[in-house]
């Protein structure tokens, strides 16, 4: 009888086993951040305004395709790191409007990484004009605010 139940059992747990590897692997989630990440928690960030532009008042991402292949590379060598990408927008209009335009750029980007296999948690982050990387006086200068930054976390 122990044998019966031994080898019952022993089914029953490889059965389970190989019913568990047949299910797909769920989809990452994104999920809204409502503050800047914690410096000290960053492991790498990537301001990446040549991977994924972005035209005055627009959330649609214009990718240089290679650079995002890279950034997916760079990614998987962090299996254990959340993605937090972060939207940009220049000081043009008001920051309550860039701070939703920025959420927006962020959720476009964190899709693109989704479609591109990304299995990290992602979460996006809407900086709005918080945090520009050159000056907004003039053309140029706005045109490099409006971007994403992809920062990678320690939880």
């Amino acid at each position: 009888m122990k044998k019966v139940l031994v080898l019952l059992g022993a089914a029953l747990v490889s059965g389970c086993f190989i019913c568990h590897k047949g299910f797909p692997q769920e989809e990452p989630v994104i999920v809204e951040q409502e503050t800047a990440t914690e410096e000290e928690k960053v492991i790498v960030r990537y301001s990446i305004p040549e991977i994924a532009n972005f035209a005055f008042d627009s959330a649609e991402a214009e990718p240089d395709l290679d650079k995002l292949e890279t950034l997916c590379a760079d990614i998987a060598a962090y299996p254990d790191a959340v993605v937090v990408v972060e939207g940009h927008t220049d000081n043009v209009g008001p920051e309550e409007y860039n701070k939703v335009l920025s959420t927006k750029r962020a959720q476009a980007v964190a899709e693109q990484l989704i479609e591109k296999g990304v299995p990290n948690p992602i979460r996006i982050y809407g900086a709005g004009s918080s945090a520009p990387i050159a000056s907004n006086n003039t053309e140029a200068g706005r045109a490099q605010n409006r971007r994403v930054d992809v920062v990678l976390v320690r939880e």
